[in-house]
C-alpha cells in the first residue's frame, strides 16, 4: 500500500506560499518522517497527506486513487495526531472520546469496551478515562489524543510533530506503538523538527526546506550528515553532534 503526493504546492489564504511542488512517498511497513524547522511545510505537507487541507496544485493518491474521492472511506482508515492534542478532543469525557472513532466504525457492547481499555491502558491514561479532556495537562492530552489511534486501528497513521506535546514515558509508548505499527504493514507518517525521535524511529526522511524538499534518503544517510540538518535549520541528533565535535 501506497500513499504519496503528487507535484504538491499549497498557498494559504493570504498569499503565502507553504509548498512548492513537493513529492513524496510512504509505503506501507515502514515510518517516513517529515523534517524541518518550523515554516519549512511539513505540517502543512502532513494535514495534506491527511486530506484535512486542500493542495493548490497537485494530488495525493492511496494506492493510486485520489483521496479526494475517498470521502470518509479515507477518513475512517486515516488517524492523524494534531500538533496541540486538545484540538481533536471532543467528547465530554476521556472514555468517550478514545471510543469515538471505533464505535463509528461499528464496534459497540463488549467488544468496544475491550478495545477503550485496552488503548487507554497502553497509552497510561487509563486513570483519566472518568475526566474531562479539557481539564487535562498538555501531556495528559497528548496521551489521551494517542489513546484515541490506538482505538482506532488505522491503516494510515500521521503525527504532527508528537515529541513537543509528550513526555519521556509518553515518547517510549508512541516509540512501541510505531513499531507494532510497522510490523503490521501500517503507514506511518511524522511531521517533526526533532532529528533525534526520527534517528529512533524513522525509516526514511524528506527534509524540507522552504516548501521544497532539501534533500530524501534513508533515515541513516540523512540523520548522520550534520552539515546537511544544519544547513536546513535542523538541531542534529545529539550523537551526530558529539561526533562531529570529535572529528571535525
Amino acid at each position: 500500500m501506497l500513499l504519496e503526493a503528487r507535484g504538491v504546492s499549497y498557498r494559504y489564504p493570504d498569499g503565502t506560499v507553504a509548498l512548492k511542488n513537493v513529492s513524496v512517498q510512504l509505503r506501507a511497513g515502514e515510518v517516513v518522517a517529515l523534517l524541518g524547522p518550523n515554516g519549512s511545510g511539513k505540517s502543512t505537507l502532513l494535514l495534506i497527506l491527511a486530506g484535512l487541507l486542500e493542495p493548490s496544485s497537485g494530488e495525493v493518491l492511496l494506492d493510486g486513487r485520489q483521496i479526494s474521492s475517498m470521502g470518509l472511506d479515507f477518513r475512517r482508515i486515516c488517524g492523524v495526531f494534531f500538533q496541540n492534542p486538545s484540538d481533536q478532543l471532543l467528547a465530554p469525557t476521556v472514555w468517550e472520546d478514545v471510543a469515538l472513532a471505533p464505535s463509528q466504525l461499528g464496534l459497540s457492547g463488549e467488544e468496544l469496551e475491550h478495545v477503550v481499555r485496552e488503548a487507554l491502558r497502553r497509552a497510561g491514561v487509563m486513570e483519566l478515562s472518568d475526566k474531562s479532556p479539557h481539564r487535562l495537562s498538555y501531556g495528559q492530552a497528548a496521551r489521551v489524543a494517542l489513546a484515541g489511534i490506538i482505538a482506532q486501528d488505522p491503516i494510515v497513521i500521521l503525527l504532527d510533530e508528537p515529541t513537543a506535546s509528550l513526555d519521556l514515558t509518553g515518547c517510549e509508548i508512541l516509540e512501541e506503538f510505531l513499531e507494532e505499527a510497522k510490523a503490521r504493514g501500517r503507514i506511518v507518517g511524522l511531521a517533526s523538527q526533532d532529528a533525534g525521535f526520527a534517528a529512533r524511529v524513522a525509516d526514511r526522511v524528506y527534509l524540507l526546506t522552504g516548501g521544497t524538499i532539501s534533500a530524501c534518503g534513508s533515515a541513516e544517510e540523512i540523520l548522520s550528515s550534520a552539515d546537511l540538518l544544519t544547513s536546513a535549520g535542523v538541531r542534529p541528533p545529539p550523537t551526530v553532534r558529539i561526533y562531529s565535535k570529535l572529528f571535525p
